[in-house]
């Protein structure tokens, strides 16, 4: 039986951490790209684990989006990500968070980083049959 209560509590923190990332875009100079991304990336891998949560698996304890997607998947086809964004997107939660690593994340990142969380918080709410008025957030 899924678990819709214990998804939407998953898709709220991901609408949150999106929402964060686009007033740090939006309002915040100098831009702090790194935030922007690492919330993006929160905000997708959250989301991907309220499809777990909806679907009664055990949330895995990762960062890997693409691992993500992929167990995703097996509970509804339309979840899909390219290897290299889902890369990308989950250098931008291991990478972003220290200052010691070697890469500077543009503005660049930031606005894609920004289209792929809205596109997985996409995914995950049509994978959970949630309307515009059910959305989280």
């Amino acid at each position: 039986m899924a678990d819709i209560e214990h998804a939407k509590e998953w898709l709220d923190y991901a609408q949150r951490d999106y929402d964060f990332a686009v007033d740090v875009e939006g309002q915040f100079w100098p831009k702090h790209m790194e935030k922007i991304c690492y919330h993006c990336q929160q905000s997708a891998e959250k989301a991907l684990k309220a499809v777990l949560a909806y679907n009664e698996v055990e949330i895995p304890k990762t960062h890997n989006i693409e691992r993500l997607v992929n167990e995703c998947s097996k509970y509804d086809s339309t979840i899909k990500m390219e290897i290299k964004i889902s890369g990308k997107m989950t250098d931008y939660a291991t990478i972003s968070r220290y200052p010691d690593n070697l890469t500077e994340w543009t503005e660049d990142d930031a606005k894609l980083a920004l289209k792929y969380a809205e596109q997985t918080l996409s995914m995950a709410k049509k994978a959970l049959n949630i309307t515009a008025e059910e959305t989280p957030g």
